[in-house]
């Protein structure tokens, strides 16, 4: 049993949760931050991440270079069948090539550095919200109490149904997965992406990643979810049979898991906030509809949160200033986090036929700018 009673409870040491902890430990606040796994963890998931993530990740006092593969300027548009293709031009890089399981335990790692406890390997089993504090049960006895909880720990589920979240329906369901792979030989030339548009009426996507000796290929999948695995093994034969890829991922592929991403979902849900309670990251939506890119909206909201929290703790009016918390990432995040407002079918000629619109799909996909 634990005697303690932090400032704050964060439940996911994901992106967003090692976010907020770190944030809130740096401002002197006792933070515990707990999750089902141990940590490091030792998977690995090739993917990118959105450049503007920099100043965020200085804030929090991780290199960008620390699992980072390379930043990546190449980029292709293709159409659904490889016929057409388009080079958006970029100021600077695009974005960063990353292991995304590398990348989440610097993040944890800064956040322990920083000041926050850890409590890993031990579930929560069970959530009480009482008049000022809430109380986690861990699995194995342990409690932890809290002034203030955060709910970072993915979509659904039984704490976010004791907090009074209801997360379900809203955006239109979007079927992710994906398959990695390793070269035999070191890659000859910079880090490329292909990003594979149109693959159905809905706007569905497939995205390649290459650098060195790494590759992957994901499908973002809108239409019925029977199809998706079968689009990406289609997507690897396409890639590999065009060149785009070294490589045939389709017997991989076969063996993908499919998840349901909750890109924009947020933007659907009425409220973020219950009784001494946020939840962000992936928990609350907080991915981006264009690209299906969730860890810098993810720390984005967790940056947001962190303010909010700060201003409760310091607050006789704690639930009031958690209140704000809705007003303030729609300020910011709104923009970023849903689809472009506009055709897909009127749209793709004009990227394939016009270098403006093929940039300004290039910034609209990896940077979240309008179209």
């Amino acid at each position: 049993m634990s005697n303690d009673v932090f400032d704050v409870a964060v439940v996911g040491a994901g992106p967003a949760g090692a976010t907020v902890a770190n944030l809130l430990a740096r401002k002197e606040k006792s933070v515990v931050l707990v999750d089902r796994d141990s940590f490091p963890r030792t998977a690995t998931s090739f993917g990118w991440l959105n450049v503007r993530a920099k100043p965020l990740l200085d804030d929090l006092g991780v290199k960008v270079k620390s699992h980072v593969e390379r930043a990546f300027q190449n980029v292709r548009f293709f159409s659904a069948d490889f016929s057409k293709s388009a080079t958006p031009s970029f100021d600077g890089a695009a974005g960063y090539l990353i292991d995304r399981v590398g990348f989440a335990n610097d993040l944890v790692g800064a956040a322990i550095s920083a000041g926050a406890t850890a409590r890993f390997g031990a579930a929560v089993s069970d959530l009480k919200l009482r008049e000022n504090t809430a109380v986690l049960s861990l699995v194995g006895g342990e409690t932890v109490e809290s002034t203030l909880l955060v709910l970072a720990s993915g979509r659904g589920g039984l704490l976010l149904d004791r907090a009074g979240f209801s997360l379900e329906g809203g955006a239109s369901a979007m079927w992710t997965a994906q398959v990695d792979g390793h070269l035999e030989a070191p890659l000859d030339g910079d880090p490329r992406v292909a990003v594979v548009l149109g693959m159905d009426k809905l706007g569905s996507f497939g995205v390649c990643c290459l650098s060195d000796q790494r590759v992957s290929v994901s499908i973002n999948w809108l239409g019925e979810q029977a199809n998706a695995i079968t689009s990406l093994i289609a997507l690897c034969k396409q890639a590999f049979q065009h060149e785009v890829l070294p490589i045939d991922l389709a017997t991989q592929a076969t063996r993908a898991k499919l998840v349901r991403s909750p890109a924009s979902l947020a933007l659907d849900l009425d409220t973020h906030v219950g009784k001494h309670a946020l939840v962000i990251g992936d928990a609350g939506g907080f991915v981006s509809a264009a690209s299906n890119e969730g860890i810098y909206p993810a720390m984005w909201s967790a940056q947001i949160a962190s303010e909010v929290l700060l201003a409760a703790l310091s607050s006789p009016q704690s639930q009031d200033e958690l209140m704000g918390f809705d007003a303030a990432w729609r300020m910011k995040m709104a923009d970023y986090l849903r689809s472009p407002n506009t055709d897909h079918q009127f749209l793709l000629p004009l990227i394939f036929s016009n270098q403006p619109m093929a940039d300004r799909m290039g910034a609209a996909f990896f940077s979240g700018e309008n179209i």
